[in-house]
């Protein structure tokens, strides 16, 4: 028997579930989604992953040396300039790791979320922590096993460029970029579902770009490569995210609160007794209706 009572204790406990576990159902919803459409797509997807990974090798890698000196302002003779945009770099560099950039985005969009009442945001939040964390633990991975040298440690070092094999010097994790591919993964999702909030992500995503190739710490093609790790994962789940809009009727940013959604589960007819709608019947049904009885009679 539901009481006002248990009514009450029960929205209380609700009320205090954790944020992690109020993110659980969305971060479930996403992953299959995201697992459904590798699914049914896996040919085509294995299939644009290999043309994109030959194209970077064959047009972009040749020419890193020469993509980086132009990025790098090297021809220009002012050297205040140059070291402008190389302090510049740095800040922008140390701002756009996942715990300065993804992070507060994720937090960000997560609170707007909930001062809007908007399920909708949280799950743009959700999808993007996803895509950060599944780009950032692949460019990880291959970081540590390729071992490929920085730019830095080619130029002052003099190391030679090339594939050394699973190392865990800083010098050596240069393919590919950790910050591009996380960074770009918390802006792709967004753009997908959402432009407007997107747009100005992927811009932010593009200044850590520029700032991790411009401060000599990743040659272009370990840029390209991690942008499109993001692309891979973040596509998905920016259409997940959209496909999530129209599960059920009213679902989205101007959807049900979470108060709404606690008092209709809190509504629950009682066993045997069907509701019945109470209405004034109006002076033509009540003629119909004693006529009818008079009939019966």
């Amino acid at each position: 028997m539901n009481s006002p009572l248990v009514k009450i204790v029960r929205r209380r406990k609700r009320r205090r579930l954790p944020t992690t576990m109020k993110m659980w159902p969305d971060i479930t919803l996403l992953c299959k989604h995201m697992a459904g459409t590798f699914r049914r797509r896996a040919r085509l997807i294995i299939a644009i992953t290999l043309f994109v990974l030959l194209a970077i090798g064959f047009l972009l890698l040749p020419k890193d040396s020469e993509v980086l000196r132009a990025l790098q302002l090297k021809h220009v003779p002012n050297k205040e300039l140059r070291q402008d945009l190389k302090d510049l770099s740095g800040d922008i560099g140390e701002w756009g790791d996942f715990a300065g950039y993804n992070l507060v985005l994720v937090v960000g969009l997560w609170l707007g979320g909930r001062a809007f009442r908007s399920r909708y945001f949280q799950r743009l939040a959700v999808a993007s922590m996803l895509c950060a964390i599944f780009a950032g633990a692949v460019a990880n991975v291959f970081r540590f096993t390729v071992g490929r040298p920085r730019p830095r440690a080619i130029e002052r070092d003099g190391v030679r460029d090339g594939i050394y094999g699973p190392q865990v010097r800083w010098n050596y994790n240069s393919f590919p970029s950790g910050h591009t591919a996380t960074a770009f993964g918390s802006a792709i999702p967004l753009a997908v579902a959402m432009p407007p909030v997107g747009v100005p992500a992927l811009i932010a995503a593009g200044g850590v770009c520029w700032a991790r190739m411009y401060g000599n710490q990743h040659h272009p093609s370990d840029v390209a490569v991690a942008i499109w790790l993001a692309v891979l994962f973040g596509v998905p789940l920016g259409l997940a995210v959209r496909r999530t809009r129209h599960i059920r009727a009213g679902d989205g940013p101007d959807g049900p609160t979470e108060e709404e959604e606690e008092q209709l589960q809190d509504m629950e007819p009682t066993e045997g007794v069907l509701p019945v709608p109470v209405t004034s019947p109006s002076p033509l049904g009540a003629v119909v209706l004693s006529s009818g009885s008079e009939l019966r009679s």
